[in-house]
């Protein structure tokens, strides 16, 4: 007679014990693994101290670079460097403005070109600037006005320039408006006694 196949003992609570502990510690390995990768996933703000390396501080330095360009392409460093309030003798951009605000609005009831590119570029994605308009004097030195300053740059910071030249004939940017040439005194640079030439100034950006 030939033998049938072994029958299978039904498990007993030795065997099933042993299956639970076996997915016990399947599923503890892949919580440790899950918990693993979380910890080393680390995502570092630009701002962090000592954390941007090189290669990003030069992508940084040449996207600053090329929202000065723009802007002087579009404009808008003449229209930054002349938002001036002759009635206060200050820059028009106001000194309460917080990034992520709406930029604030030329005399012609829109917003400011430069404020616009840089928060678009810059501000969306936690980076700070400082903006400032260098300007010559009679004595061939060089002096600085703030435009906007946002804090202290990082030891990270880049900064990028463009000059624009200012002459009698523009307009002021911000109200109450009026010939660069007829608020000459009021203004923050210096006359360079040129026919027509007011001065040049250099638009500089830091980013951090």
């Amino acid at each position: 007679m030939v033998a049938g196949p072994p029958k299978r003992r039904p498990p007993s609570d030795a065997d099933r014990g042993q299956a639970y502990s076996l997915e016990g510690v399947i599923s503890a390995v892949v919580i440790l693994t899950a918990l693993l990768l979380a910890t080393t996933a680390v995502v570092i703000t630009p701002t962090t101290a000592g954390t941007i390396d090189r290669d990003t501080m030069a992508q940084l330095g040449t996207q600053t670079d090329d929202v000065l360009a723009t802007a002087h392409e579009r404009d808008a460093l003449r229209e930054a460097a002349l938002y001036w309030d002759s009635q206060d003798g200050q820059s028009g951009w106001p000194t309460a403005y917080q990034p992520g605000d709406d930029c604030p609005d030329t005399i012609a009831d829109e917003p400011l070109t430069l404020c616009l590119l840089l928060e678009e570029t810059f501000t969306s994605r936690f980076y700070r600037y400082n903006v400032y308009l260098d300007y010559q004097t009679q004595g061939k030195t060089t002096e600085t006005e703030p435009l906007f300053v946002q804090g202290t740059p990082g030891r990270n910071a880049v900064t990028a320039t463009r000059s624009i030249a200012l002459h009698d004939g523009m307009e002021l940017t911000h109200s109450p408006g009026g010939t660069l040439g007829g608020n000459v005194s009021k203004f923050y640079a210096e006359d360079l006694d040129d026919p027509t030439l007011v001065n040049v100034v250099e638009v500089r950006v830091i980013v951090w």
